[in-house]
């Protein structure tokens, strides 16, 4: 074998592993014409889907040993160059629509064509220009940014009417004018419709089957029309069924009903749609529901008893008792429910009392009954028989029992004091103990209460104090009560006195002010109450001081200032005051001065001001006058903004220097 037929027999081997050929078919094909075109093989017709995917496999081949194809020198052009050239089957216009629809779908057009690039060159013996892939990756001026990526959504199936060579996206919108398929969209076989079963059982609504189910093809682009049915079977025969009619939908749709009052049994679900255009798809449920027969609560009554409270004084209370009991076999079907126990008493065929008490279904005792009881109280003496009624929820009488025996309550002896004009006298006593007992004549009792001692707030010297409490007299009808009120210091005799007399037995408030108490520390109230000499209440209050008032002094404030300016002047008024109401205060004299500055200057320790004012006023009581002081030629140069300063300063009652200030910084002048 010579160099060539060695060189032809390597590029027949990779060719041969990219197109699913034998290398002996390869070569004998490029033998034939010099061509890779089944020139040597009998020509076979193919339909549109054959050849799509023919085309599809082809390039997936491809890819699939792009790294070979790159190395191999009958592809990119080595110095030992072989002229091997791949024709396909494929009409153009076929190939045409597979390349396009593949660029459409991918994310970047740049990229595919990358991708793509090695079965350009088998199919054309390397040359791109022969599909019209010229110049696809430009030229270094282009505007193209090969990372911009633009979504264009629009209809991306090539065989629909409204196809969209330039979508980027489906939205669903693509039509057929067959209609193949119902609803404009494409062919059912598109689709992959599949059934779920969600349906379920619940414990808390017996006999009871809920059915949900799901039939969905997701992305699936066409709408569906038709009838849905949902068919229940027990044991294994049809027993009942649900119709939706008319549903349109896209992709998916939801299916919910529900069967009630179901009997005992095994159910199954089968599940059915039929379209308008004669489709239809059915589906058995793998899944089983079982309705199992619903188990009613039942109890009845059983040990009942009754009998006389011993430990009761009065021998008046009736306890009676009873076990609720349920069957084995109602299981736990009463757990969550409640029962009623009416308790009766009858006298002579009539029911004289009735009680009611509530049990709650679950039994907690493994003989699987309850013990309940209840007391009645305060019967009247009689004989009485006794009923037991038992409720299921309040509602249904679901079993009653009588005792078998009556109950008796007997009349008692009460001791006690059997007199009514007794302070004690028991109208229900029928024995005399001899414990009536009887009011006694009691003298006159006088208590003072909620007794009070302070300074009065109004009072300027603080010299005048309160005493205020309450006369509280019992069995007083009738007598005068003296109250004399005494203000004295431990050690000394009272020096203040005050006295009045209140009557009868209502409870009396007084109050008295002692005025202009000396100043002294320590000053005790004392009340003292007598009636006919007898002293019967007497208390004495914590003492309290009278302290020597402080003068008040004024204290000066600035009521109102205000500033103004023009090209030349200054002036500031402002208005000062001793206090903020009239007074009859002592003053003081206040220096009042208004002082300018250049711009920042005075926040130097040794500026000095441009120029200055100042004022000396005597300022008293609180008086609405204003005052003035003004500042006149005292512009520089071009200046104008400048730093003013007011300030007021006097020395205080206590001797303090004190000052206000305000300022006015950084101020254009009007011009």
């Amino acid at each position: 074998m010579n160099l060539e037929d060695e060189e032809l027999q390597e590029k027949a081997k990779v060719i041969a592993e990219a197109t699913g050929r034998t290398v002996e078919a390869v070569i004998e094909d490029l033998k034939d014409d010099g061509i890779v075109n089944l020139s040597n093989e009998e020509k076979k017709d193919k339909n549109l889907v054959e050849q799509l995917k023919e085309a599809a496999e082809l390039i997936n081949t491809v890819q699939a040993i792009s790294q070979e194809v790159s190395e191999n020198t009958v592809l990119n052009g080595g110095e030992n160059k072989t002229d091997i050239k791949v024709e396909t089957t494929l009409e153009g216009d076929i190939v045409d629509k597979a390349i396009e629809s593949l660029q459409n779908k991918a994310d970047n057009i740049k990229k595919l064509i990358i991708t793509l690039a090695p079965i350009f060159l088998l199919l054309t013996g390397g040359s791109m220009e022969a599909f019209g892939i010229i110049d696809v990756f430009g030229s270094d001026d282009s505007d193209y940014d090969d990372d911009d990526y633009y979504e264009v959504w629009g209809c991306t199936d090539p065989d629909a009417e409204n196809y969209m060579p330039d979508a980027t996206i489906d939205d669903g919108s693509c039509w057929w004018d067959d209609n193949n398929g119902g609803g404009g969209g494409p062919p059912h076989g598109n689709c992959d419709w599949t059934w779920q079963d969600n349906s379920y059982t619940n414990d808390d609504v017996p006999n009871s089957l809920f059915t949900s189910a799901i039939f969905s093809s997701f992305q699936c682009p066409h709408e569906m029309n038709g009838d849905f049915r949902v068919i229940i079977f027990k044991d294994g025969e049809m027993y009942d069924e649900e119709i939706d009619i008319n549903m349109n939908f896209y992709e998916s749709q939801e299916l919910e009903h529900e069967f009630t009052d179901l009997q005992e049994g095994d159910y199954t679900i089968k599940l059915k749609f039929d379209t308008y255009d004669g489709s239809n798809w059915n589906w058995d449920s793998p899944r089983n529901y079982l309705i199992e027969e619903t188990i009613e609560c039942s109890a009845f009554l059983q040990n009942q008893q009754a009998y006389l409270v011993e430990d009761d004084e009065e021998q008046d209370s009736i306890t009676i008792t009873v076990d609720i009991a349920i069957p084995s076999e109602i299981g736990d079907a009463c757990d969550s429910e409640q029962f009623e126990l009416t308790w009766r008493l009858y006298s002579d065929n009539q029911m004289q009392y009735e009680e009611h008490s509530w049990e709650d279904g679950w039994i907690s005792d493994n003989d699987r009954a309850d013990f309940a009881s209840f007391t009645l109280d305060n019967i009247e003496v009689g004989t009485y028989d006794l009923r037991i009624i038992l409720k299921l929820n309040g509602d249904e009488v679901i079993d009653e029992k009588w005792l078998s025996y009556s109950i008796t309550v007997e009349s008692q002896e009460v001791y006690g004091c059997t007199d009514s004009e007794a302070t004690n006298y028991n109208s229900s006593a029928t024995q005399n103990d001899d414990s009536c007992e009887y009011e006694v004549e009691e003298e006159c009792e006088v208590e003072i209460q909620n007794h009070y001692r302070g300074h009065v707030a109004e009072d300027e010297e603080q010299n005048a104090i309160l005493v205020a409490f309450k006369v509280a007299p019992t069995n007083c009808e009738g007598e005068n009560i003296f109250i004399e009120i005494d203000l004295f210091q431990n050690g000394y005799a009272e020096n203040y006195t005050y006295d009045t007399t209140v009557m009868g037995d209502s409870t009396t408030d007084i109050s008295h002010i002692f005025d202009g108490v000396a100043i002294g520390n320590s000053w005790i109230p004392r009340i003292t109450a007598t009636v006919e000499g007898e002293q019967k209440e007497q208390v004495m209050f914590w003492g309290i001081d009278v302290v020597a008032q402080e003068p008040e002094v004024c204290e000066i404030n600035l009521f109102w200032i205000g500033i103004s300016t023009n090209a030349t002047h200054a002036s500031v008024g402002y208005d000062l005051d001793c206090g903020d109401e009239t007074n009859d205060l002592e003053g003081y004299n206040v220096s009042v001065q208004f002082l300018v500055y250049e711009i920042g200057s005075s926040n130097n320790s040794s500026a000095q001001p441009i120029l200055y004012e100042t004022n000396l006023h005597y300022i008293q009581g609180w008086v609405e006058d204003n005052h003035y002081l003004t500042l006149t030629n005292f512009t520089q140069s071009n200046s104008t903004h400048y730093d003013f300063y007011w300030y007021a300063i006097w020395v205080d009652g206590e001797g303090q220097q004190q000052f206000i200030e305000e300022r006015w910084l950084n101020r254009e002048l009007n011009p």
